[in-house]
């Protein structure tokens, strides 16, 4: 029998929900709620203020719940609920819609939703995408009048935006003209080329706030470690703990390297695999088997169930989105999506090559896809995604916490190499070096959104520490900007799911697939959370 509090809550899931999809069409569409496609939000200084109007308001009949009086269930909603209400008050207060001029990135994020989905119905992805061009002035303009000082390097990532636009636009108006052409299509993408410029000029015009304004700061940050990773560590326990982690990997990664040659560094190893790696002309053909492969493996031994009417399509990225895509990308289905289907996307740019030693060189660039697949396929993303997004309780399908998918599928990379799934030589090698990386960014992440590192410093870090490229620090450094705790969220998810495996599997004596199957089971929420509420 319900209680009155948790008939309470259940109403405030509804009231909140139903309101923030009303509101943002785009969050909607992409939840897999096909009446939100095609639209935007109204946008603009009212559109923010009604917002956190109702995270306000949550927040305030949330207190009104005795928690005593909630299930189990409820608890996990309630803690999820919270930290989202929070992270968004938080922005709010410290006025991110005022520094970020991501509107720009938003936008394309949506037609490329839509591409996506052109192979399997043309003609309405056709009509949303026109609906899109058409709305984008309107709402870039409402967009602009935000912006009051932006962040300096967020405004440098919207003018490489800015400047890459017209290759996205020129993907619209392929696929517009193969659909079927409207006399209106030429004017609408030139509205929106038009207001794409206008809003860049407007943020490049305005005063930039000053170096590290990106930073959340010390407090903020703890909080998301306790209420969003689920951790009950103070940062100062975060940063030894990373320190820690790697001396471990590192000294873990000089033993794998070894049998290749004591005096051959991590990259010179790979590179000689790389190398040596032919996959053949039918690399799309090399993808699906190996994702077969790679789930007959796990299914074979026992890892983790997999869930029923659920599809993967490994598919070629279209001619004219080729270069919007990196060597591999997933897209998973939206959470209340019937059909349960996801794209792996395998962008082969040999086909572009003229020369035979172009070509391997290009098709090289997707060495080590075994555990690309393992991470985005089965049983990484995909998996766990279209298990999430079957969870009885509603809302909760909306919840993702990178603290639980990113260390999942990192998981799911170490049962690769523990379940001899790929036996390659270099294997542990690749592994090893990818979790250091993970776990140097904790230091980044941590010292950047605290104020202890400039950008400059994090771009350091990353290529003395792990040889990276200036370009591929820069990369990786303006996205921990934009996204505090979620990089630390990879290494310390994955630690969770290691504390988790040696307490039910060495201790208690659950299978591999039991383990698996129960960690998968709650949604996207964090490990500790899943063990408070989730265990008998």
């Amino acid at each position: 029998m319900p209680t009155a509090a948790s008939t309470t809550f259940e109403g405030l899931l509804d009231r909140y929900f139903e309101s923030v999809l009303a509101d943002n069409p785009d969050y909607a569409a992409q939840a897999g709620i096909a009446s939100a496609r095609g639209r935007l939000p109204r946008g603009g200084l009212q559109f923010e203020a009604r917002q956190e109007r109702h995270r306000q308001r949550a927040l305030a009949e949330l207190e009104t719940i005795s928690p005593r009086d909630l299930s189990a269930e409820q608890h996990l909603d309630r803690l999820a609920l919270r930290a989202s209400l929070l992270h968004g008050t938080e922005d709010y207060a410290r006025g991110r819609h005022t520094l970020d001029p991501s509107a720009l990135d938003h936008v394309l994020g949506l037609l490329l939703h839509e591409l996506q989905r052109g192979e399997d119905e043309p003609a309405l992805v056709a009509g949303h995408l026109r609906s899109l061009l058409r709305q984008t002035p309107t709402h870039l303009a409402a967009a602009a009048t935000l912006l009051k000082n932006p962040e300096p390097v967020w405004l440098g990532i919207m003018a490489q935006t800015a400047a890459g636009a017209d290759t996205l636009f020129a993907a619209v108006a392929t696929f517009l003209e193969r659909t079927g052409p409207e006399p209106g299509d030429a004017a609408r993408l030139a509205g929106a080329k038009k207001a794409f410029a206008d809003y860049a000029a407007h943020a490049q015009s305005l005063a930039p706030a000053p170096a590290g304004s990106f930073a959340v700061g010390a407090a903020t940050v703890q909080r998301r470690v306790r209420d969003e990773l689920g951790l009950d560590y103070t940062l100062g326990e975060v940063e030894a703990l990373a320190q820690s982690e790697a001396v471990r990997l590192g000294e873990l990664l000089t033993a794998a390297c070894r049998p290749f040659g004591r005096k051959r560094t991590t990259e010179e190893i790979l590179e000689t695999a790389r190398a040596e790696w032919d996959p053949g002309a039918d690399l799309l053909g090399v993808y699906r088997t190996e994702t077969a492969r790679v789930a007959d493996a796990f299914r074979a031994a026992g890892a983790v169930t997999f869930p029923a009417d659920e599809t993967l399509e490994v598919r070629p990225v279209p001619e004219f989105m080729r270069h919007l895509f990196p060597t591999a990308a997933y897209s998973s289905p939206g959470a209340f999506e019937t059909r349960q289907r996801g794209v792996f996307w395998v962008n082969d740019l040999s086909v572009t090559k003229t020369t035979a030693a172009e070509q391997q060189a290009e098709r090289r660039q997707h060495f080590g896809l075994s555990l690309t697949c393992a991470h985005e396929a089965y049983p990484g993303h995909h998996l766990q995604f279209v298990t999430a997004n079957r969870h009885p309780r509603k809302w909760r399908r909306l919840f993702a916490h990178a603290v639980f998918y990113e260390g999942w599928t990192l998981w799911c990379e170490q049962m690769m190499v523990d379940l001899r799934i790929d036996t390659s030589p270099w294997l542990a090698v690749q592994q090893l070096h990818d979790a250091l990386w993970r776990c140097h960014r904790i230091l980044v992440d941590l010292r950047l959104q605290t104020g202890r590192y400039s950008y400059r410093q994090a771009v350091n870090h990353l290529r003395r520490h792990l040889g990276f490229t200036r370009a591929r620090a820069e990369g990786d450094v303006n996205w921990y900007t934009s996204s505090p705790t979620v990089p630390m969220s990879y290494w310390l998810g994955r630690l969770e799911n290691e504390r988790l495996r040696a307490r039910l599997m060495t201790r208690r004596g659950w299978t591999l697939q039991q383990f698996n199957d129960w960690l998968i089971s709650h949604g996207t929420l964090p490990q500790a959370w899943i063990e408070k509420y989730g265990l008998d």
